[in-house]
């Protein structure tokens, strides 16, 4: 067991870890992704974000929030070489989230699980440094309470339904 260990690793020692400049520029959403070259053309990910942050906070009438703490791990696929050029890849996502007073007064709260689809090109800056850019979508189920404001707690809704969100990738890399 240890020697099939040994060779799978030793087949493909790269590794990356990134942020998505695009969740940072979400209200300050701070995000990171770990990966590791497990075959020639076969990557796998794993990654969180956070954000905690209430903006114009105690203000009924202008506080907005994005907050929400997401996990997820998935896989990718590089027809070319791994972190270089086209890549496709499948995740699995949970996120507990608190959104709202961006576009309306209403905040929404809840949980959400599913998966996600997505399809990238990766530029190589230099032999370190790699402009991951990407888009997809990811949908599953979510369970949720819709509040009037973000401060009232006057409940509108509650409920479980099916979501699909698109989502866009921005990302930095470090690759070693």
């Amino acid at each position: 067991m240890l020697a099939f260990g040994s060779a799978f690793f030793a087949s493909a020692q790269r590794f990356s870890i990134g942020t998505n400049i695009a969740d940072v520029l979400t209200f300050g959403t701070l995000e990171v992704e770990g990966s590791a070259a497990v075959a020639k053309k076969v990557s796998v990910h794993a990654g969180a974000e956070f954000n905690p942050w209430t903006y114009r906070a105690g203000d009924q009438e202008k506080q907005l929030q994005v907050r929400q703490a997401s996990y997820w791990a998935g896989v990718r696929y590089w027809p070319w070489h791994i972190y270089s050029g086209w890549w496709a890849g499948v995740d699995a996502r949970y996120t507990a989230y608190n959104a709202g007073g961006v576009l309306k007064r209403r905040t929404e709260e809840g949980e959400a699980a599913g998966v996600g689809a997505y399809g990238g090109y990766a530029v190589m800056l230099n032999d370190k440094w790699n402009l991951d850019l990407g888009a997809g979508v990811w949908g599953g189920y979510k369970t949720y309470t819709v509040y009037a404001c973000p401060l009232c707690g006057g409940i509108q809704e509650t409920g479980d339904k099916v979501f699909l969100l698109p989502d866009v990738r921005i990302a930095l890399q470090y690759i070693f």
